[in-house]
């Protein structure tokens, strides 16, 4: 299951990365490479279920002092795709947290579906 989860977040970082840039969502760092450049998630990584997990919607890039030091810098980051994205679209995903967590999903398939519907993503940016 590791390498699949590795595989999935590859492909994770890359589209985030490649969607918003290297500027850090929440507090505005610019330029981030290397360790300095985080793919963070808007609820903390530990609290989700495999739905939600490597969900492309809730990934921004971070800098490794909002991501790390900061746990997240949730508040920041929830208060910014509130006024980004709209109500709607954190409502959906608040909702969606809340089926995560009820919902007894095959990891495995999930991962491995994600991981063909990412290559497709990545494969129309290029």
């Amino acid at each position: 299951m590791k390498p699949i989860q590795t595989k999935l977040w590859k492909l994770c970082r890359e589209i985030t990365f490649k969607r918003y840039g290297n500027v850090c969502y929440t507090c505005g760092a610019r330029n981030l490479e290397k360790q300095n450049r985080q793919c963070g998630h808007l609820f903390p990584k530990g609290s989700l279920g495999a739905l939600l997990k490597y969900d492309l919607r809730i990934l921004r890039p971070q800098c490794f002092r909002c991501n790390i030091n900061l746990g997240g810098n949730g508040a920041v980051f929830y208060e910014k795709m509130l006024m980004v994205e709209g109500k709607k679209y954190m409502t959906k995903l608040e909702k969606d947290r809340i089926e995560d967590k009820k919902e007894n999903i095959k990891a495995k398939d999930h991962y491995l579906k994600l991981i063909d519907e990412y290559e497709g993503i990545l494969k129309g940016m290029s």
